[in-house]
């Protein structure tokens, strides 16, 4: 397996605060997390060892994982196991989100590790992904 790193930076018009509370708060998250997939349910228990499951069962996919490192305000760590008509892969990637101010808004930057073979479609899940954050800032 070869290890590669899909990195994107999504420009949120809103303060800090309110971005972290999109990734962190479970009713924030499901305002914009696939949120045009119907039927689409959010977990998520944003602390150490805390986990979260963001599926779409409807349409037979989702994903799952525990929060690694979450430093308020900064640095969300997390596994990301993807979930493919309702079997979970056994390959765990990592995921880590950072936030950083810029002028009136937020910088969220996500870093996913994942398998080279992977990347591509990861890369353009996040794109369509982290488009539709600023729904729930």
């Amino acid at each position: 397996m070869t290890e590669t790193q899909i990195e994107l930076t999504q420009r949120v018009e809103a303060p800090r605060p309110a971005a972290w509370a999109a990734w962190t708060d479970p009713a924030a998250l499901a305002r914009w997390w696939w949120h045009r997939v119907p039927g689409t349910t959010v977990a998520a228990d944003a602390r150490v060892g805390g986990a979260y499951r963001f599926e779409a069962a409807d349409a037979g996919f989702g994903v799952t994982g525990e929060y690694l490192k979450v430093e308020q305000l900064e640095r969300l760590v997390f596994t990301w196991r993807w979930i493919d008509d309702g079997v979970e892969s056994e390959v765990t990637d990592t995921v880590t989100v950072r936030f950083a101010d810029d002028g009136e808004g937020t910088l969220v930057t996500v870093v996913h590790e994942t398998d080279a073979a992977g990347a591509a479609d990861y890369e353009i899940g996040w794109r369509e992904t982290l488009d539709q954050l600023p729904v729930a800032a």
